[in-house]
């Protein structure tokens, strides 16, 4: 008896010491979707005490509408598996946004140009064989456990990260895990690990930050240090973090890691890079006028509109595109993406801007007291849009210091930027965190989430998989080929969605149309023994994106042979055995 109380003494002190002893420390740079997604993670998952810093002041909040941020999100399965790691802020995210099953699911309303065309009945957009099962408008709410396949939401980028955040608020009200403190105005300017004791054996990372309110120029520029066991990027791909990196002097971080050079984005292009796109505010539920008298078609933001402009040359085509919104009472953003040599980004004051628009949509009213205000036509004349990044990933995602008791990790944009039109932007970021997390857990494969077998395991095997060093080696040396596998797909995939109207543009985009119909129309007829186009494949959340280029290439390398042996037929038919005697 005497010894059983013992036991139990020992066990009570050992937890209460457990208790009392300081959580470690991480620091995630960047409070966009998946900085907040990541942080998160770290404290939920992982009992981190995280500091959340972001550059914008407080008074530019993330989660509020803000024109020139006006994205919206289509966040599909690969998206999913981050949400629903956290069911009542996945419920949230289904409440506000539009439910969208693969490609379809919406309706779709292409407005011809000429206003004396009618306006075509609302169709699908290109209807999913899931679509039969309802008319893709019931989207009150769907159970949080049910199966994706292929369900996506369209959400504002605010609301994403509204709902975030709000998880944040809640995570920090149950007192579970680690806190999560946000840290706005920081600009991160260095990221070094450095030794707290004098053996070496104990090491943090410092994350140094300035007012981000601070000009270069100023005297006084007032700066923080922060320390923590692991720091994350999250910051974009001008990441500030990834630059530290790649700048950092030989002998920084352990000799395991990646030379400095690999932290270096690698470029390509594709013929959707570069291209200019802003935002033009329309009216919620505003009116589209028909022809023949008949009734203006009231808009709905649910529904997607291509609204066609006049003007169809080289440097004046134009149109508005229009995605759908839970809020049917907002404002309804609709984007402008054009060549950069077009005229409307030479146009600078709201009149002239509103005159351009009034002879390209001849089918809208833009004259002064129209559809759009005054101050909204000089707010969209003045404003210099973003570009569509270069295809772009980095080789190196993580380092760690020579005790492997720290280390950076990066996720998001910060390792991979490319232009929307695969849809997979969000979703790629959300699950850079989700293989994280599998990496910090321990599993054997981040990418599917396997654990490591604990009957052929040695002890040694598993003691590596829960050190920080050996974590954040397998997240590089198991995601860095999807992430390149990704940048190929947002390459080749859709890049000519937003009909450039150069006339190369226009033949290319031929020649893209016809390749992704043979592929589609070969793939009916052989039964899926040749594979879709990688678009297709794509949205099947169940294959990482090596599987989709794997077989997109396997495809490419079967009709390249089908090419060839029909090539080579033709020239035996053509010319006889003689020329292929003749040849060495």
């Amino acid at each position: 008896m005497k010894t059983l109380c013992s036991l139990l003494l020992l066990i009570i002190i050992g937890n209460v010491n457990a208790l009392q002893q300081p959580r470690q420390q991480a620091v995630v740079v960047g409070s966009g979707p998946v900085g907040v997604a990541t942080s998160l993670i770290l404290a939920t998952n992982h009992n981190y005490d995280v500091t959340l810093l972001e550059s914008s002041p407080a008074s530019s909040s993330q989660t509020t509408y803000d024109p020139t941020k006006a994205f919206l999100y289509n966040v599909n399965g690969r998206g999913q598996r981050l949400t629903k790691m956290f069911p009542e802020m996945h419920q949230r995210m289904v409440e506000r946004s539009v439910i969208s099953k693969g490609f379809g699911g919406t309706k779709l309303t292409i407005v011809p140009a000429d206003p004396g065309e009618p306006i075509p009945e609302q169709k699908a957009n290109v209807p999913a064989a899931a679509d039969k099962e309802d008319d893709g408008n019931d989207n009150k709410s769907m159970p949080s456990g049910e199966k994706a396949g292929n369900v996506g939401f369209w959400i504002p980028r605010h609301e994403m990260v509204k709902l975030m955040v709000e998880e944040i608020e809640e995570h920090n009200k149950r007192g579970l895990g680690g806190t999560i403190t946000l840290c706005t105005g920081q600009e991160c300017v260095s990221v070094v690990p450095r030794s707290t004791n004098e053996d070496g054996e104990s090491v943090t990372v410092v994350v140094t930050t300035k007012d981000a309110s601070s000009s270069s120029s100023s005297q006084e520029i007032s700066t923080n240090e922060y320390n923590a066991n692991l720091v994350i990027g999250a910051d974009g791909m001008n990441s500030k973090v990834r630059q530290c990196l790649h700048n950092a002097p030989p002998g920084t971080w352990s000799s395991n890691c990646l030379k400095s050079s690999k932290f270096q984005p690698k470029k390509f292009t594709s013929p959707a890079s570069f291209l200019r796109i802003k935002v033009l505010q329309l009216p919620p539920q505003f009116e589209i006028p028909d022809a023949d008298g008949k009734p203006p078609l009231k808009t709905f933001s649910q529904d997607i509109y291509a609204i066609r402009s006049v003007n169809t040359g080289p440097r004046t085509f134009l149109s508005l595109g229009l995605l759908p919104m839970k809020d049917n009472t907002a404002v309804r953003p609709t984007n402008i993406i054009t060549r950069p040599d077009h005229g409307i980004w030479k146009i600078t004051n709201g009149k002239s801007m509103r005159e351009y628009f009034q002879q390209a949509f001849p089918r809208f009213n833009f004259q002064e007291g129209g559809l759009i205000s005054n101050e909204e036509w000089d707010r969209f004349a003045k404003a210099e849009g973003t570009r569509f990044p270069p295809c772009q990933y980095s080789p190196g995602l993580a380092v760690w210091d020579t005790s492997g008791s720290s280390g950076v990790a990066l996720v998001g944009d910060s390792i991979h930027a490319f232009s929307p039109d695969i849809g997979q932007g969000v979703n790629a970021g959300l699950m850079d965190v989700v293989c994280l997390d599998r990496a910090l857990s321990g599993l054997a494969d981040v990418e599917s989430g396997k654990e490591v077998d604990s009957d052929t395991a040695t002890e040694k095997t598993k003691k590596q998989t829960t050190t920080l060093e050996a974590n954040l080696e397998r997240y590089q040396k198991q995601h860095a080929p999807e992430i390149a596998a990704l940048i190929r797909l947002a390459r080749f995939g859709a890049p000519y969605q937003y009909k450039q109207p150069h006339r190369a543009d226009r033949a290319l985009r031929l020649v893209w149309t016809a390749n992704v119909a043979m592929r589609l129309l070969l793939s009916k007829v052989s039964f899926g023994v040749i594979q879709p186009p990688c678009i297709i494949l794509s949205q099947n959340e169940d294959l990482t994106f090596r599987e989709v280029m794997r077989r997109a290439d396997r495809t490419t390398a079967l009709l390249k042979t089908i090419v060839l042996a029909g090539l080579t037929l033709w020239a035996k038919r053509r010319f006889g055995l003689a020329l292929f005697r003749a040849l060495p």
